[in-house]
């Protein structure tokens, strides 16, 4: 199952991990790993690198064996080995203290809650110290979503294009993929639903200095 340490969450800030929500059939699962890891057909960027001379072909026959555990093409066949190698499991308490009331990193995240709706509501309300609070919390929060049953990848990336390594017959884009993850599974609503801390990212250019 998921555990959550001190070290995975610098990792999320520092983007060297992500979250994945995962569909197989009709079992959802939340698996936290390397980002690369949640490509679908990590093969399409192995040969681009073998075919533009990037890699030599011996490389390119080590990445093959060794990206994902051997897992080069993630399908609904192989997921499952895949996530025993990678410790996923369904929503667990651990994920659900990512977003405790107070903390350390943040501050109390009830009230950053409440600024974040004024400011949805009337455009003021939010503090400078705000914009590094609600990166801290969106670090925390799924980027990517593959669901095997209905053959839907997305990604909240706007600087990748994930998608590309999607199969040919796949929905696949960036996009806000929430509407998608049912009630149950959202481990960042509770008292408040902190999946709206992503979208102020760039508001600080827009208040005065402080």
């Amino acid at each position: 199952m998921v555990s959550i340490s001190d070290e995975a969450i610098q990792q999320m800030l520092n983007g060297e991990v992500g979250i994945c929500f995962f569909v197989h059939r009709s079992v959802f699962y939340w698996v936290i790993d390397d980002r690369a890891n949640f490509s679908l057909d990590a093969e399409k960027d192995y040969r681009a690198y073998l075919d533009k001379g990037h890699i030599t072909e011996s490389q390119y026959d080590a990445a093959c064996r060794e990206f994902r555990g051997g897992i080069l093409k993630l399908d609904e066949s192989n997921f499952l080995e895949y996530l025993s190698s990678a410790g996923g499991g369904n929503a667990t308490d651990e994920m659900v203290m990512m977003f405790k009331t107070n903390d350390g990193d943040v501050g109390n995240l009830l009230e950053l809650h409440a600024r974040v709706e004024r400011f949805n509501l009337t455009g003021s309300g939010l503090l400078k110290g705000d914009f590094m609070a609600a990166s801290r919390l969106a670090s925390r929060l799924p980027d990517f979503y593959v669901n095997f049953d209905r053959k839907i990848f997305l990604h909240m990336e706007s600087d990748r294009f994930h998608e590309n390594l999607a199969y040919p017959d796949w929905e696949a884009g960036y996009g806000d993929f929430c509407h998608l993850v049912p009630d149950e599974a959202r481990y960042w609503s509770g008292r408040a639903d902190f999946w709206k801390v992503r979208f102020i990212h760039g508001w600080d250019t827009m208040l005065p200095a402080l």
